[in-house]
């Protein structure tokens, strides 16, 4: 693969993937990434929702904001983890590979 620009012709390395392969390894870290930025969202949502539960000091209206927190956390990662195993069922249907849409596989043809 040879590209031109206005220093002359560049050649892509030997081992450069292809344009469409890129594109899928593109968004696949693009979940990667916010799988794992919201299980981080959640775990600092529960540390804060625990640490206003603990300073309520009896005040019903705190300990009851803290506990919905709390619930809508844990519904939050519930989310995530449903829409791992809804990712991995759709690749094994389609695919026959549970990881085909979480960690694709690409064989390189000579």
């Amino acid at each position: 693969m040879t590209f031109l620009s206005t220093f002359g012709a560049i050649k892509a390395p030997a081992d450069t993937v292809l344009e469409s392969e890129s594109l899928i390894i593109f968004l696949n870290k693009i979940i990667s990434l916010l799988y794992t930025v919201g299980g981080l969202i959640v775990f600092v949502n529960l540390i804060v929702a625990g640490y206003k539960y603990i300073s309520a000091e009896g005040d019903s209206n705190k300990i009851a904001q803290a506990g919905n927190t709390i619930l809508y956390s844990v519904y939050g990662l519930i989310l995530v983890v449903a829409s791992f195993i809804i990712a991995s069922v759709v690749g094994q249907i389609f695919f026959k590979d549970p990881t085909a849409l979480t960690q694709p596989k690409f064989e390189f043809l000579p």
